[in-house]
């Protein structure tokens, strides 16, 4: 039994240092030919992205859903990842998106502007948990130069709704501007 566990660590910990090298390489301005995207993440919940793709299927980033992720959301350490995106109600308290045994937790990463990016979510509760299921969720949008986006994949009632915002300052701080995706298909 401490072989296992020592050994599942031993797996472990390269994912979650690979994630905070990634983010500090990340951590700089936006350029007129990027973007930013902000996807949360849990326990259950698998998130990718496809970049310059209109389908899902390929090279991909996994945010949410590998064996790191799932292993730091149940024992509650996950941690958010930020290069600088505004804070929104959503990423000012993510605790509040938590379940038993899945902590919520954002990444933002800079995206290539004016290039298809295409998104991947699913959702799957644990028995006793919470209760729900949702098969793959794709859509794509194209990312404008120097804006902000939040993606997420809300759990209401059963149902999984994907989440597209836009993130716009104004005078009153940063308010979300829903924008639409078109549904994407696995590449052939």
């Amino acid at each position: 039994m401490r072989i296992s566990f020592i050994a599942l660590m031993l797996a472990i910990c390269p994912i979650l240092s690979h994630a905070e090298e990634s983010a500090a390489e990340r951590k700089d301005d936006l350029k007129s030919d990027t973007a930013r995207i902000r996807l949360f993440g849990q326990n259950g919940m698998g998130v990718k992205y496809y970049p310059n793709s209109a389908c899902y299927g390929g090279d991909s980033v996994t945010v949410s859903g590998g064996l790191g992720d799932a292993f730091s959301s149940f024992l509650g350490t996950a941690s958010d990842i930020s290069i600088g995106i505004p804070e929104t109600p959503n990423s000012g308290k993510p605790s509040a998106r938590n379940g038993i045994f899945s902590k919520a937790f954002f990444r933002e990463y800079k995206i290539a502007a004016n290039q298809p990016l295409t998104l991947k979510l699913d959702f799957q509760s644990n028995p006793g948990v919470r209760y729900g299921y949702c098969k793959t969720i794709a859509g794509t949008f194209v990312p404008e130069a120097g804006k902000d986006y939040e993606i997420s994949l809300d759990i209401k009632d059963g149902m999984c709704v994907p989440v597209l915002n836009e993130l716009q300052s104004t005078a009153d701080g940063v308010i979300l501007q829903p924008i639409a995706a078109s549904k994407a298909e696995r590449c052939s």
